[in-house]
């Protein structure tokens, strides 16, 4: 019989101890993949989507609340600012492109952004053939997942509802054509609505035009109304956007241009890369302590190892000391003592790395139904090799002082005194 079966007849029959063993380093492995999946897709998502992104304007507020609704649009936005002081921004000569972004609606859960062609083609998006991008009001884009979900193509309507998340009042009398559909392009845009501005401006001001104008509302609001619609004030003096997505001219502007926003307007200049660094600062401290604790779980499952190999060689020192009589050489009583450890050690890198790939397929799927960011238990990272060799080595580890001793045994002295 070799080591191998012998081995696993043993731990078969110390089921009970095994099998805690190898869940206490299941577990620490599977924390581990966890973090380091989470993390580089992440990483990725932040990469993909502030690519080209220096500056970020808004209504004052949190500058992370600006960031996550405006380039992830996670959050909610943190106010609106005024067209004109956004298109006076737009032209200054440290600026070399400003998307505007204006917000308010969704359709399913998924975002609806009034902007311009400028947006996608920041992302280098691509249209699917036969699409194209909006051309006058109530017409719409939508991103490869929006349209996988919602089953809408080219030609087809729909209508939003108020608000950025499901359950707001339905604008069915004024619905969307969709004109174009992107094909994935691994960032935000693949979870928006895209329309022009003035689509969002239309909705919302016709809204309003229809409420001041419906039965008990007051002459002054009807006024109010028609000026609005007509236009006889000029609109863009009223009209405001949610957002400004800055890409600078030349490096010296982000010394100087946050600073002149913050100081001379009542708006709010919020660099990406500042904030980022300040959310994976937060983010690496609570991953560090994560990540000491999966070490721990996996050292104490290293010290169970010890512990079972250690008193099961004395429980089996007469059977180990009589297979020595019969010829087994000491090496050979040696490697059985590491295959069990690291039979052990292997079941349990096995299992966690799953377990730590279905968890995160667990949490991707949560994500998505929330429409937020997109995540993926399938991704096989390079790190997550180092897991086999540095478990395996705490197995054999944890199994060298019992297997010594067993390769010490007495046979004479064993067999005489059982």
């Amino acid at each position: 019989m070799n080591s191998l079966r012998l081995s696993f007849a043993y731990l078969r029959h110390k089921a009970l101890s095994t099998t805690l063993t190898v869940t206490t380093f299941a577990a620490g492995v599977a924390m581990i993949v966890v973090l380091l999946l989470v993390n580089a897709q992440l990483q990725n998502e932040f990469a993909n989507n502030l690519k080209g992104i220096d500056l970020v304007v808004g209504a004052k507020g949190s500058p992370m609340q600006l960031i996550l609704s405006s380039v992830f649009h996670l959050d909610l936005p943190t106010g609106n600012i005024p067209l004109q002081a956004a298109q006076q921004l737009s032209k200054h000569p440290m600026v070399q492109q400003a998307i505007p972004l204006s917000l308010g609606d969704n359709f399913q859960g998924f975002r609806i952004v009034g902007t311009t062609a400028a947006y996608p083609e920041h992302y280098q998006a691509k249209l699917r053939a036969g699409g194209r991008y909006w051309k006058k009001e109530m017409e719409a884009v939508l991103g490869a997942e929006v349209a996988s979900r919602s089953g809408l193509k080219t030609g087809d309507t729909f209508a939003g509802s108020h608000g950025l998340t499901v359950g707001g009042e339905v604008h069915a009398q004024f619905p969307y054509t969709v004109v174009g559909v992107l094909e994935p392009t691994d960032s935000v845009l693949d979870r928006l609505v895209l329309t022009g501005m003035e689509s969002v401006w239309y909705i919302h001001e016709h809204d309003d035009d229809q409420e001041a104008g419906a039965p008990g509302s007051s002459s002054e609001h009807h006024d109010a109304s028609q000026t609005s619609q007509t236009g006889a004030a000029n609109p863009d003096q009223q009209r405001e956007i949610t957002s400004l997505l800055i890409s600078y001219n030349s490096p010296l502007a982000a010394a100087g241009l946050p600073r002149l926003i913050n100081k001379t307007t009542s708006m709010q200049a919020a660099s990406p890369a500042f904030e980022m660094a300040r959310l994976n600062a937060f983010m690496g401290r609570g991953t560090e302590t994560l990540g000491f604790f999966a070490w721990f779980l996996i050292a104490l499952a290293g010290f169970g190892i010890f512990a079972g190999l250690y008193n099961a060689m004395d429980e089996r020192r007469y059977d180990l000391a009589l297979m020595r009589s019969f010829g087994a050489r000491p090496g050979k009583l040696f490697a059985l003592m590491m295959t069990e450890s690291l039979v052990v050690a292997l079941v349990g890198v096995a299992l966690g790395v799953l377990t730590g790939h279905l968890l995160v397929q667990g949490i991707a799927s949560w994500l998505a139904s929330s429409k937020h960011i997109h995540m993926t238990g399938r991704l096989f990272l390079v790190e997550e090799a180092w897991l086999f060799p540095v478990s395996l080595a705490v197995g054999a580890l944890a199994a060298l002082l019992p297997a010594i001793r067993v390769y010490r045994i007495d046979i004479f002295k064993t067999l005489v005194h059982h």
